[in-house]
């Protein structure tokens, strides 16, 4: 097909092409689409997620994507079922920090945490990407791969009324890291938002040192009692207060 002229290669992307056939779609090739050609096994999420969600004003100049441990996440390629892979070997999971001049950041996921995405077509063609709960709680466990904390907090608030607290509550056990627990615990008092797990929850909220709001800074001695959480970072943003 190369030499008919029918494919072209991207650059700095091995076996990857774009069709240029008459009866190929035309227009040019989206980024996703060469995002999902290059991993199959790829998820958005983090900062990608939150911007395709609508939960966060953010522009992400580059991609934020996890990938499992086991390299498929016992997932299949877009739009294939398992009989179409019979008696053919499974594409290769392929790792690249730069795509079409962006940059890629990769969050690698144990496999029982891999979880908790959909697969999405905004535009005609598969993605797979984050769940909005399942995105709002890994911008509770990993705020910097989500624009900061005080971005991550907003999309919370901007997510308030539509997001579904039990499929959090879901997640959140399903994680299973204890102050996660206390973090999405914490902002989902704030917000108004209840549930029957978070007296649950709450019973088994410590204080210690890693009891923070924010794992990355410093303790700080201004903790919020229910939750016995240090309140180490920007809290304002849960209610768009100039703190």
């Amino acid at each position: 097909m190369r030499m008919r002229g029918e494919i072209m290669a991207i650059p700095r992307l091995y076996r990857v092409f774009e069709v240029t056939v008459p009866y190929a779609r035309t227009g040019p090739v989206d980024e996703l689409e060469v995002l999902f050609e290059v991993n199959p096994y790829a998820v958005l999420s983090h900062l990608s997620a939150l911007s395709f969600h609508g939960l966060t004003d953010e522009q992400p100049i580059g991609f934020t994507a996890m990938r499992s441990t086991d390299k498929t996440g016992d997932l299949l390629p877009l739009d294939t079922r398992p009989e179409d892979w019979e008696g053919v070997w499974m594409p290769a999971t392929r790792i690249t920090n730069k795509l079409l001049g962006r940059e890629v950041s990769w969050t690698r996921m144990a496999p029982h945490r891999f979880f908790g995405f959909q697969t999405y077509r905004p535009l005609g063609y598969p993605i797979r990407v984050t769940t909005p709960e399942r995105t709002l709680v890994d911008a509770m466990q990993e705020p910097t791969q989500c624009g900061g904390i005080a971005n991550s907090l907003r999309a919370w608030a901007k997510g308030r009324e539509t997001i579904d607290v039990d499929r959090v509550v879901e997640t959140v056990d399903r994680l299973d890291i204890g102050v996660v627990r206390q973090r999405v615990g914490y902002v989902l008092d704030q917000l108004g938002l209840n549930h029957p797990a978070l007296d649950d929850w709450r019973s088994k909220a410590h204080r210690g040192g890693s009891s923070k709001l924010v794992g990355s800074a410093p303790y700080d001695p201004t903790y919020d009692e229910r939750w016995n959480l240090s309140l180490n970072g920007p809290v304002w943003a849960l209610t768009g207060d100039l703190g």
